[in-house]
């Protein structure tokens, strides 16, 4: 038999062994979050066995939970399952059906669109920032490496991202575009796109707030009269995917482009919505 507060001590040094492998501070928070949950379902006093975790992940399956989120609790249960010895107990994740189209991303038109709007509402900012998104195809995280400093060599070396370092590719044009930026704001060092905040605009070293950048996207989609729930983190990501498909570069080059060490990842951002699947089809059969 094992308790709640068997499994509370074994939590506690299973998060010290995973800060000894350096793993980022909200990966921990995630870690302890999942293993809570399963430790609020059992009992006070229970057997540990295959069971009673297979009821917990059909308890799951109850919830309000989206379906990546639960298969991220199960992960994370499993890893401390095999930690206690217990790997006998762990159970598969829920199986996902692939899209075979993607709806909710933004097509170049919108992209465009977009531009003219953030030009209309004199969001030179949010311009330029939706236009890295285009033109390299990066995550939002990784705006913190553009910095007037990184503007010296169209190759931004030692970015990283889930524990990997990779290289960050910018395009003469998108460069040149970004300079221009910095010399109309008088930016002379430090991140490209600054804090709004009064108090820290002109600080080299206060970069604009992730959820503010998105405010800012969802207040111009709605102008441009876009679908806001559009405008999540791989909205442009896709963009660009399908953009580098289109000019010609493979599967293999988008893929390290990207940082992915699995291709079948990186052709999800390829895919092609319904909608230009019918159009080619139109195009097919038109006389």
């Amino acid at each position: 038999m094992i308790t709640k507060k068997d499994l509370e001590l074994k939590l506690n040094s299973f998060i010290e062994m995973q800060e000894l492998d350096e793993l980022a501070e909200r990966t921990l928070k995630s870690y302890k979050n999942a293993i809570k949950k399963f430790i609020d379902f059992v009992p006070e006093q229970f057997e540990l066995d295959k069971k009673i975790v297979i009821s917990w992940k059909s308890e799951l399956e109850k919830g309000e939970y989206a379906l990546k989120s639960r298969n991220q609790f199960i992960v994370v249960v499993n890893k401390f399952l095999a930690y206690m010895g217990h790997e006998d107990c762990t159970v598969k994740q829920f199986k996902e059906q692939e899209r075979a189209s993607l709806e909710d991303y933004i097509s170049q038109q919108e992209h465009k669109r977009m531009l003219r709007w953030a030009k209309n509402l004199n969001m030179l900012e949010a311009y330029y920032i939706m236009e890295v998104f285009a033109n390299s195809g990066i995550r939002i995280s990784e705006l913190q490496y553009f910095t007037v400093e990184n503007l010296s060599s169209n190759y931004i070396k030692g970015a990283y991202n889930k524990g990997k370092e990779r290289v960050l590719i910018m395009t003469n044009e998108l460069r040149r575009d970004l300079k221009h930026y910095c010399k109309e704001n008088k930016i002379t060092c430090g991140y490209i796109f600054r804090s709004p905040d009064s108090r820290y605009k002109n600080d080299p070293n206060r970069m604009v707030n992730l959820s503010t950048i998105w405010r800012w996207l969802k207040k111009i989609a709605k102008s441009a009269k876009i679908n806001p729930n559009k405008i999540h983190a791989h909205a442009w990501r896709h963009l660009f995917a399908k953009q580098c498909k289109a000019k010609g570069i493979d599967l293999d080059e988008l893929a390290d482009i990207f940082g992915h060490n699995d291709l079948n990842t990186t052709a999800l951002y390829t895919k092609t919505s319904l909608k230009e699947k019918k159009e080619k089809l139109e195009r097919l059969w038109k006389k």
